[in-house]
């Protein structure tokens, strides 16, 4: 029969040490959710799911994917889907590959967290939401909190504001040293290749793209991470991932363009191929939370009871 819905699953990082601003998936509830979809679903990669081609399957078809390409996908992520047999995809930032860095969203939460100082300069631009402009607190969980609330507004800015204000942050926060050594390399990509992980695109520098007021801009993002990717493993990506989930008909139209077949969205609903654009499929992301509700996220009914009631 032909592909009706799937369930594709997205992860970043499943890790043991926890975060208070951007907390990783603990390794024991990977492996729980895992045993839990290898008895409800049939595990297929993505691209099994996209080729249009008939699937024998008496259960509900989903997919594993992952965003950014963090290092500790080959120590505690990997292990854990050969268990299961599950092949699984993995979309890369392609300058923190190159740089060994983490993406900027990671990068912020680094700064605020690792820091002692409990102040900074006011950010250099005008137009910024009162909130942003006390940007001295009387203490760690202040800064911490306000750090979570500027990550967030630094997706709906402006590339040029967004570069910076990351760079006044770590201007500022200059008793904290880099994160680095996160990253995958592109030996450990290629190796993985073997493992039954798909490897696409998931941009050069992370923007969210519906941001992006160039095109031109949007397109060098997206051609050169897959020229980039096409480079160190033989074969430009089918697959875009939006950057935190940001698109607009703009990307879809310049991801098309440029190459790519399929575009990843990250908006909690379940793929169905009758009614969603193929550069805007859905996924369902999970997170470090209780197994019931994670549950409930793999099957797309926690969210579609949120959208119900709003909450």
């Amino acid at each position: 029969m032909k592909l009706s819905i799937a369930n594709i699953l997205l992860f970043h990082r499943v890790y043991p040490k926890r975060d208070p601003l951007w907390d990783p998936m603990d390794p024991k509830l990977f492996d729980k959710v895992l045993n839990y979809v290898s008895k409800k679903y049939t595990v297929l990669s993505l691209s099994e799911i996209t080729a249009g081609s008939e699937i024998r399957s008496k259960k509900p078809i989903a997919a594993i994917t992952f965003d950014d390409g963090y290092r500790d996908f080959i120590e505690y992520s990997l292990p854990i889907l050969t268990k299961y047999k599950f092949p699984s995809s993995m979309y890369v930032v392609t300058n923190c590959i190159d740089e060994n860095i983490p993406t900027w969203t990671y990068v912020v939460d680094h700064y605020f967290f690792h820091t002692r100082k409990l102040e900074i300069e006011d950010f250099p631009f005008e137009g910024l939401p009162e909130k942003y402009l006390i940007t001295k607190w009387n203490s760690k969980i202040k800064r911490l909190d306000f750090g979570r609330s500027l990550k967030q507004f630094m997706k709906t800015i402006s590339n040029d504001k967004r570069k910076l204000m990351l760079k006044h942050i770590i201007e500022n926060f200059n008793d904290v040293n880099s994160p680095e050594g996160m990253m995958m390399n592109w030996n450990e990509i290629k190796n993985i290749l073997s493992e039954s992980v798909e490897v696409g695109s998931h941009t050069v520098n992370h923007p969210p793209l519906a941001t992006l007021e160039n095109e031109n801009e949007i397109k060098s993002e997206l051609y050169e991470s897959g020229e980039r990717i096409k480079l160190m493993t033989g074969k430009f990506p089918d697959v875009i991932s939006y950057p935190v989930g940001s698109y607009d008909h703009r990307v879809m139209r310049i991801a098309k363009e440029t190459g790519y077949r399929f575009g990843l969205a990250v908006n909690h609903k379940i793929y169905k191929p009758e009614r969603d654009n193929l550069f805007e499929i859905p996924r369902l992301e999970l997170y470090n939370e209780g197994f019931l509700k994670t549950k409930l996220r793999t099957t797309g009914f926690y969210s579609s009871v949120k959208n119900i009631f709003g909450r």
